[in-house]
């Protein structure tokens, strides 16, 4: 297989293994909202390493709700009316080295550009690609962003800017910090 096909292949791969973690969610979601009865195992709602981007310092970012309710973490997003906005957050773990996974929204009215920094240092930047045909923040139009491999200290500033273009409002849902493995 040549290199441009297997790196078509993984996108896709990746996308969809995305998307499980999105519809997990929602489903799990959806059906404790509606039913009241809780997981026996407290799975619905607790996602360790999970930061809603809304209890980040925001510069700029708006909270929006999101419909349905089980799209979005939290049932909210934020979204980037201006220029560009930026979503700052403290790690408060153990120093180590860590995958930072970054849950955002891919609409198809724009492309939308995104900077990730630890500190003052540049460690990943992309354009959403719409992978979905949607205009909408939405299920369908949640995208994620994973970074491998970051050395993180206790106190490090996680800095995430979106910059907007077109409709594309460079939403985000949430970061996770998981252990490298």
């Amino acid at each position: 297989m040549d290199d441009r096909r297997y790196n078509e292949v993984l996108a896709q791969l990746q996308y969809q293994a995305g998307q499980a973690i999105v519809w997990r969610d929602a489903v799990a979601g959806w059906f404790f909202k509606t039913s009241k009865i809780p997981d026996s195992r407290g799975r619905v709602g607790n996602y360790p390493g999970r930061r809603e981007a809304e209890s980040a310092a925001l510069t700029g970012y708006r909270s929006v709700r999101v419909t349905p309710f089980e799209a979005a973490s939290g049932e909210t997003a934020v979204e980037c009316p201006v220029a560009s906005c930026t979503a700052t957050f403290t790690y408060e773990g153990p120093a180590g080295f860590y995958n930072l996974t970054v849950r955002y929204f891919d609409v198809n009215n724009g492309i939308a550009r995104f900077r990730v920094r630890i500190g003052s240092q540049l460690v990943s930047e992309w354009t959403g690609t719409d992978r979905v045909p949607t205009r909408r923040i939405d299920s369908a139009s949640s995208s994620r962003h994973v970074i491998e491999g970051l050395a993180l200290r206790l106190g490090d500033q996680i800095q995430i800017e979106g910059i907007p273009e077109g409709g594309e409002s460079a939403a985000l849902d949430y970061i996770e910090i998981h252990p490298a493995p």
